[in-house]
């Protein structure tokens, strides 16, 4: 049995590494409406499986590369990886164990065939589906339905869902979607959206980890802020090796977070989750290289957005391209701006280490040009989203509910 342990660690590190890679970004040249089906209620088997239903070759659902084979030889449940074998020990009829101890529990399709199975890795659900029903269910139907499917089928009221997008001016775009306790797909009801991109090195779970679906659910119960979507993207992946993170303010991205078009993300959100119905309920929220974002479609986009918030603006050399959009859109931004939020804490370790000055510059900068808006810097915060979030204002708030309740402010007007 020992000689079975290299082989299980190797095969959780590899099943860990599908799921953490950053995905390859195909630019897509041609767009045609997505097809996606509605949610299946599934078919109960009318009887446990056997073994011999059980066999065959399993692939990561999320898209990975990673697989392995399933077999059943005397009477036992084989798990095939590189050549070499292990036992999977039966608790249950749909329930097994690895000889490292981790669990494997098969569930049942929509077509009540037992044909993939969850398993927990890192604190998360992974998904396995058979390669045989993954290319069924995929045939005839184009990959954002599939993803799409796949959300529908995993979204929970109250909480974080992750899915992918495709984007006809980025390619493939990972995202993480907030639906507060009241969302029901069959409702008509409609929400305010806030769409967060995240600082460098992030990704699309960035917010979800620093801000607890529980905390939002309890400010939106108790009235405090109203009912909100908050969708969390991922950066693109751009050069020669597709490792360098592309800018919240190129042009793809803007293409991404600011077009009306019925292809692209907004109309996605609006479609599969009534939020964000106009630009007069949606916001932009940055943390980092994301609040440089932020203040970039604050200040270039206004009439795209309803607020923006920037966390942690540090992004020196970004600070001329800014400053410009300003000055060139000073008079409209005067008159017809967008309410705009700047935060930093004073222990900043890129302010502190690096001798970063973008936030209070910007804040100097839309002072002299008359530009409306708010400036906050914490006493004894670094640069960490969370403790931004978490900080207490001087009424005793938190300031992330101060600032979604500026983004819903916005929203009233």
């Amino acid at each position: 049995m020992n000689r079975l342990i290299p082989l299980l660690l190797t095969f959780t590190l590899l099943t860990l590494a599908a799921c953490t890679a950053p995905p390859r970004v195909k630019p897509t040249t041609a767009v045609t409406p997505p097809v996606q089906p509605e949610p299946i209620k599934p078919v109960k088997p009318s009887r446990p499986p056997v073994l011999s239903e059980l066999v065959g070759r399993y692939s990561l659902f999320a898209g990975s590369d990673i697989n392995f084979e399933l077999k059943e030889q005397g009477g036992k449940l084989l798990v095939f990886a590189m050549g070499r074998s292990s036992e999977l020990k039966q608790i249950s009829p749909t329930r097994f164990q690895l000889a490292g101890g981790r669990e494997v529990n098969f569930q049942y399709s929509a077509e009540g065939k037992y044909d993939r199975f969850v398993t927990m890795s890192d604190g998360r659900n992974q998904r396995f589906i058979r390669d045989d029903s993954l290319a069924r269910s995929r045939k005839g139907v184009t990959n954002q339905a599939v993803y799409t499917w796949q959300m529908i089928n995993a979204l929970k009221a109250g909480d974080y869902t992750h899915s992918r997008f495709i984007s006809p001016s980025r390619g493939l775009v990972d995202y993480s979607v907030y639906l507060p306790s009241d969302w029901r797909r069959d409702s008509k009801k409609t929400y305010p959206l806030i769409i967060y991109l995240h600082g460098q090195t992030g990704w699309e779970h960035s917010f979800s980890e620093a801000v607890p679906a529980a905390q939002l659910n309890q400010w939106m119960a108790r009235g405090l802020i109203p009912p909100t979507v908050i969708v969390a993207l991922r950066s693109g992946r751009i050069g020669a090796n597709g490792r360098t993170e592309e800018q919240w303010s190129s042009p793809r991205n803007e293409k991404l977070i600011t077009s009306e078009s019925s292809n692209e993300l907004r109309a996605f959100i609006r479609q599969q989750f009534r939020a964000g119905m106009s630009a007069k309920t949606t916001s932009i929220h940055g943390h980092s290289r994301g609040s440089r974002g932020a203040i970039h479609y604050a200040l270039k986009f206004p009439d795209s957005f309803a607020s923006a918030v920037a966390n942690a603006f540090v992004s020196d050399y970004a600070l001329p391209e800014t400053m410009q959009i300003a000055t060139q859109n000073q008079q409209r931004l005067r008159t017809n701006g967008i309410p705009l939020r700047m935060s930093i804490g004073d222990r900043d370790e890129f302010v502190l280490n690096m001798g970063r000055k973008a936030t209070p510059v910007m804040h100097q900068h839309l002072n002299r040009l008359g530009i409306p808006h708010q400036y906050q810097l914490f006493s004894g915060i670094d640069h960490s989203f969370a403790k931004l979030w978490n900080v207490r204002l001087k009424n005793g708030m938190p300031n992330g509910l101060s600032e979604l309740q500026f983004h819903a402010g916005a929203w009233a007007k």
